[in-house]
């Protein structure tokens, strides 16, 4: 569609899209100078030099050209040079020829417009030194033929050029609409792309915290007829069901506002679908809830470099300390982990540790799923570093943030 819409259109390609109204005009033209033929038919009497079978010929030449303006959208070229016949043997074609010139500036490229009506000008002008036109001397038809001629030829430009204006605004039009469509897509995609990003992290979150609660709770309850162990008291269980019954609840209203946004119809736009966005202020809720899932967190927070980080940098690390968590609590749930975030040149350093199990290897830290990935690019985004590895027993999640525009 694009390239159909930058190529210039040829005049022989206008006719499939003329409108009525366009025909319309051609055939008020055509009565028009039809009309013009009749009325000079009855001034043969004034060119004496006229024989009287050849008055017969020059009305005849003026019908045919008065027809031929049915033609001249499609073929200007064609029909201006056949209009050179009437326009220098014939009286009565006048006017068909003055608006055949018309045509041809209008449709025609100048290069081939103006030498036709010069070929024009060259052998209508003798007509007046072969038969005397009444009311006007030789002088007169030298000025008034040619002014006539070019005067038309110019109007038939002018239009052509206005034209060409017009279609050249409505293909920037579609063009610009075309890149608004496009960006507007991207924006959508992009915008989509980000959302599922967050609610995976946040629906991991959820899940992991489910993971942990119903795992102890299967645990104990199990152990209860074992004399070795405590059984869970009925406080506890009562603790462990509402931690995940909560859980339970708000991961199917994260899935359920992430689906609402996925299948959002195309014409309305996402961008007003984002949910409140998390800060590293919100690190200590999110902290908390660890905690009270069981896990042992310690935290050290820069409070002068989170004050001072834009809201995207904050986004982002409030996301590693939450994916750190993540692992740490799937893969490592009875370590205790440490959070530290820092500002340090212009920089801010999130850090999210936690020992693993003895015996456990790199190749066995999860490190190619969706959670590091997705995370590793959002960090890129925002012109930051993420690294993740198991070192001496300890499983590092690391990024490094501009504070300020990267």
């Amino acid at each position: 569609m694009r390239q159909a819409v930058s190529q210039p259109r040829s005049p022989e390609a206008e006719l499939p899209a003329l409108t009525g109204r366009a025909r319309t005009l051609d055939v008020v033209l055509i009565a028009i100078a039809l009309l013009y033929v009749l009325a000079n038919s009855f001034g043969f009497g004034e060119f004496a030099r006229l024989p009287q079978w050849y008055w017969g010929v020059d009305i005849a030449l003026g019908v045919v050209a008065s027809v031929a303006l049915w033609w001249a959208r499609k073929h200007p070229v064609l029909i201006g040079v056949l209009m050179i016949i009437p326009g220098t043997l014939s009286i009565t074609a006048g006017l068909a020829v003055v608006a055949a010139v018309y045509r041809l500036g209008a449709s025609a490229s100048p290069r081939l417009s103006i030498p036709v009506v010069g070929v024009h000008l060259a052998l209508a002008l003798p007509y007046h030194w072969v038969v005397d036109v009444p009311g006007m001397d030789w002088l007169t038809w030298l000025i008034f033929i040619p002014l006539l001629y070019l005067l038309t030829l110019s109007v038939g430009l002018l239009a052509r050029a206005r034209q060409q204006v017009i279609e050249g605004l409505q293909r920037a039009a579609v063009a610009d609409r075309e890149r608004y469509n496009a960006q507007l897509a991207t924006l959508r995609r992009d915008e989509r792309e980000r959302i599922a990003r967050e609610m995976h992290d946040v629906l991991a979150h959820r899940i992991s915290l489910l993971s942990v609660h119903a795992g102890a709770l299967e645990f104990r309850t199990k152990s209860a007829a074992d004399p070795g162990h405590r059984p869970m008291s009925p406080e506890e269980v009562h603790d462990a069901a509402v931690v995940i019954r909560e859980n339970a609840h708000l991961a199917v209203e994260e899935l359920r506002e992430l689906l609402e946004v996925l299948r959002e119809d195309e014409s309305a736009s996402p961008l007003g679908a984002s949910r409140p966005q998390p800060r590293l202020e919100d690190v200590r809720d999110l902290i908390d809830e660890a905690r009270r899932a069981g896990q042992h967190v310690d935290m050290t927070i820069d409070e002068a470099a989170v004050q001072n980080a834009r809201a995207s940098v904050q986004r982002t690390a409030y996301r590693i300390v939450q994916e750190g968590l993540t692992n740490a609590r799937k893969h490592a749930p009875h370590s205790p982990v440490s959070v530290a975030i820092r500002g340090d040149d212009g920089r801010l350093r999130v850090e999210v540790t936690n020992p693993v199990a003895l015996g456990l290897t790199a190749t066995e830290i999860p490190g190619a799923g969706a959670g590091l990935a997705g995370l590793t690019e959002r960090v890129r985004i925002d012109g930051g570093k993420l690294r993740h590895g198991l070192t001496g027993g300890i499983f590092a999640l690391s990024g490094e943030l501009p504070i300020g525009t990267p």
